[in-house]
């Protein structure tokens, strides 16, 4: 080795030195924003010292830049060793071709010996990339099997930032071989590459931080938008969109439709006598119990005031019965502690529990009436079969409340042994209409 190549060799050491401390807390920092393989700039200076270092200082060159690497990357110790012999085995394979070549690195003004130069350096240079990249990828298929070998690879833009540090390397080595100064001259633009590329990565984190936040509040907004805050099941506007889609859907199946007409009796009352706090204490725990008795793919929400809606999806008439009842069973057997108007504590209990010590004529204040009814085979409409649910649900308030009626069919005790449910003709549309009290808005009595 002539003393150019140790000049050549501290300046390549120098100029790695400066640069590696200059763009530590940057490398950091794409380090922990890059989600697979991360490529730096360092092959800049380890291609060039294959170019024109001897085997013995080009190995040296490369393990000082993996010991200034380390305290940036923080690898574990056996990640690290295994990095550092693939960089190195691919910078020694590609000074092997450069070198075994017979090529020389001085331009000889034969125009075809000087373009097979340029060949030499493309196979170095891609020699280099490949070794690294296929030790890599089998090391790390070996360590999670199920990942393909093309997400090793990195993006588009990660391989094209390899391509073109590669280039500048092959540059670098050319320009040392003129002049041992070569790599001082590049340790400023490359910095300055380093610097752009950081703020690059940390403008595309921020957008990509500002996208879930914005998709995230989206879907916020539209949960929002479709949930009644007292229940937490749909409101209005929820239950005809997801209803209606429901409702298609099962259509386009040939799957059977059950639509729940839900009222709460006498819920006006619960308001003039404990308050409008403590009935919606009762309307919080009647949406907690639909959330429970129903299915995922059910549509549960709270059509105005007290009432509900429930639509059954692949639901036929005698499971859609059992529901009902099961859920009116829930409803009467329910205790919700609350406050009246005065702000002491009350328990109000459904109607289907027995009298407690402290149960004067009203606390037993809750139970639900339910009418039933099915989208027929023929194509009828989601509206009409809610219209239907609630001719059956003003049959159910007729004959007592606290039962389930069914729109249109007869259904003998054995499945309804309360009350039987009859055939029940169409009432016109009902009109709701505010209290003028500000109250809850209430459809019955």
């Amino acid at each position: 080795m002539s003393a150019t190549d140790w000049l050549r060799f501290g300046a390549i050491t120098v100029a790695i030195t400066i640069h590696l401390m200059m763009v530590r807390r940057a490398e950091e920092s794409r380090r922990n924003e890059s989600a697979g393989p991360h490529i730096d700039l360092t092959s800049v200076w380890t291609f060039a010292a294959a170019i024109a270092l001897p085997g013995g200082l080009a190995v040296i060159v490369t393990l000082w830049m993996r010991i200034l690497i380390q305290p940036i990357a923080r690898r574990q110790p056996y990640r690290f060793v295994f990095s550092s012999s693939s960089i190195l085995g691919s910078t020694m394979l590609a000074w092997a071709v450069v070198h075994l070549s017979g090529f020389s690195l001085a331009a000889t003004g034969v125009i075809v010996t000087d373009l097979g130069l340029v060949l030499v350096l493309a196979v170095a240079a891609a020699l280099n990339w490949f070794a690294q990249v296929a030790t890599i990828a089998v090391a790390l298929k070996i360590v999670t099997p199920h990942t393909r070998l093309v997400e090793f690879l990195g993006s588009k833009v990660d391989n094209m930032l390899e391509v073109t540090t590669l280039g500048a390397g092959a540059m670098l080595g050319m320009l040392i071989t003129s002049h041992w100064v070569g790599p001082l001259l590049l340790v400023a633009p490359v910095v300055l590459v380093n610097a752009l590329l950081n703020n690059a990565a940390e403008r595309r984190a921020h957008l990509e931080r500002l996208l879930s936040e914005q998709e995230q509040l989206h879907q916020q907004l539209a949960e929002d938008a479709h949930t009644d805050y007292r229940t937490g099941l749909l409101n209005t506007n929820g239950l005809a969109e997801y209803a209606t889609r429901l409702a298609e859907r099962s259509r386009h199946d040939g799957q059977p439709v059950t639509v729940l007409a839900i009222d709460l009796d006498f819920f006006k009352r619960i308001n003039d006598t404990w308050g409008h706090p403590a009935g919606n204490a009762v309307l919080a725990e009647v949406g907690r119990i639909l959330r429970e008795k129903l299915r995922p793919g059910d549509v549960a929400g709270r059509d105005g005031g007290e009432e509900f809606l429930v639509v059954l999806a692949d639901t036929g008439l005698a499971q859609g019965v059992s529901i009902a009842e099961r859920i009116r069973e829930a409803i009467a057997e329910v205790a919700v502690s609350t406050t009246d108007k005065h702000r002491n504590t009350v328990t109000l209990r459904g109607r289907a529990l027995p009298p407690g010590d402290e149960d004067g004529p009203d606390v037993r204040a809750i139970s639900a009436s339910i009418g039933v009814a099915v989208m027929s085979e023929d194509g009828d409409s989601l509206a009409l079969a809610q219209h239907s649910a609630d001719a059956a649900l003003y049959v159910a308030k007729e004959n007592g409340r606290n039962q389930v009626q069914v729109a249109g069919v007869d259904i003998g005790a054995t499945r309804l042994p309360a009350v039987p449910a009859t055939a029940i003709p169409l009432p016109s549309p009902r009109v709701d209409h505010p209290s003028n009290n500000g109250a809850e808005v209430s459809r019955s009595a």
